[in-house]
């Protein structure tokens, strides 16, 4: 079954965390913000990528000023579904270019200031080049902070959008994987050389190499994060370790688990001295997910354990340790 991404309302390197994926957090700190509108901004298609702080009704009164502005909000999606790790940002800027998308809005909210952040789309994985620039805009009030937004832009650009949504679209489609789903290992790992990428930082990365040393007694090498996967075709690979990095609920979705019989808590699979344990996680709390990917056909094998951890760490031992009893290497 191939595996879908449902949205309903972000591959670059950072240096706080690599592996491809961002968060707002990271896009704002890595652009440069200017007081410049971005220019096209009125004549092209936009995206917004909002927060789980924004409501509906929220949403629902940014599209009505944008339509004002001539801003084309074509769709709107949750940054905790499209940010969830390297593979779902990849898929996500493939459905930017297909549907011809020249800027990403965030749309934020910390504490009582909303946010809105503009910055062009560059085609690529990645979202964005770093330093790029972007324009900001905050206030208290989202009514004032539209109004601002409406402004800037009118005075500085001709409204061309003229055909724009009224209602903000947040339920739409896009392929996440080209593969299968497994809920199984693959034999893979133990005759290939496996793609490992890198954590971004020295700390992490020496914490990472520690890991792989103790529970995965195969042949495996730590890659540059942002290195495309053709490349590590090219090299050799046929395996990489990818992770999920959203709340528990939601990686279940994207990964296409049952959640009909979640719950409030999801029981996860925890090695503690060297022993399988179960451990319940509250649904809505963020956690990681391992898995292995073929990089030839895009097939993803999760595993037939749930064991998914609020730590990175914990949870790449678990899936190790599990995989490696499974396979028995």
């Amino acid at each position: 079954m191939k595996l879908r991404l449902l949205i309903l309302s972000f591959v670059l390197p950072i240096v706080a965390r690599a592996q491809l994926a961002h968060t707002p957090e990271s896009i704002i700190k890595n652009l440069a913000l200017t007081n410049i509108v971005p220019d096209g901004l009125l004549a092209q298609r936009s995206i917004i990528i909002f927060d789980n702080t924004i409501s509906a009704k929220d949403l629902e009164e940014t599209q009505k000023a944008f339509q004002q502005t001539g801003i084309d909000g074509v769709a709107y999606f949750e940054s905790s579904r499209v940010l969830a790790g390297a593979d779902p940002q990849q898929a996500f800027a493939k459905y930017l270019t297909n549907r011809n998308i020249s800027f990403i809005i965030l749309f934020t909210k910390s504490s009582a200031t909303y946010t809105l952040t503009f910055f062009r789309f560059n085609g690529k994985a990645n979202l964005f080049d770093v330093r790029s620039n972007g324009w900001q805009q905050s206030h208290s009030s989202l009514k004032e902070l539209l109004l601002a937004v409406f402004r800037f832009a009118v005075s500085h650009q001709k409204k061309q959008n003229l055909l724009v949504n009224d209602f903000p679209e947040t339920e739409n489609a896009f392929k996440y994987f080209d593969g299968r789903r497994n809920d199984a290992y693959t034999a893979l790992i133990k005759s290939f050389k496996v793609a490992v990428p890198s954590m971004g930082n020295e700390k992490d990365d020496a914490q990472l190499e520690q890991i792989l040393k103790e529970h995965f007694p195969l042949k495996y090498e730590i890659v540059n994060a942002d290195l495309p996967e053709s490349e590590l075709e090219t090299r050799g690979f046929k395996t990489i370790i990818r992770y999920v990095h959203t709340t528990g609920a939601i990686a279940r979705e994207i990964l296409e688990y049952d959640n009909s019989k979640t719950g409030n808590a999801i029981a996860s699979a925890a090695i503690v001295n060297n022993e399988a344990q179960l451990k319940t996680i509250p649904a809505n709390v963020t956690v990681f997910k391992f898995y292995v990917k073929q990089l030839e056909y895009g097939n993803v094998f999760l595993g037939n354990k749930w064991d998914a951890d609020t730590d990175w760490k914990q949870a790449l031992i678990n899936h190790l340790y599990l995989m490696r009893q499974q396979l028995n290497y």
